[in-house]
């Protein structure tokens, strides 16, 4: 990530990394009885099922997993942003983002 990303980039990222609690993976009962399809990937089980274990709302981009799981029964509590590179070098030709909604139906 270094070469492509700006002195400022990389300062944000470490007063950031110095800030987070990293858990453990510890998927909920419900995220592991999830059927894998070309949506539903064990990492992505893994990841959300994480934070509904600890109650906690997901951030991502991945609302194909997010409408698949919704899909069998399964809603997670997410906040769905648009997908953006996370560099700053692209910022000058970035379009903004509409605003996002906070989704705590899964869908």
């Amino acid at each position: 990530a270094l070469p492509i990303s700006g002195r400022g980039e990389r300062e944000r990222a470490a007063i950031f990394l110095n800030s987070i609690n990293v858990v453990p993976d510890h998927p909920s009962e419900r995220a592991l009885k999830l059927v894998a399809s070309s949506k539903i990937n064990s990492r992505s089980i893994i990841i959300f099922g994480t934070g509904d274990h600890l109650k906690a709302i997901t951030m991502t981009a991945n609302s194909g997993f997010v409408r698949a799981a919704a899909n069998q029964g399964v809603k997670f509590s997410v906040f769905i942003h648009q997908p953006r590179a996370l560099t700053e070098s692209k910022e000058p030709t970035a379009t903004p983002l509409p605003n996002v909604h906070l989704n705590t139906n899964g869908i």
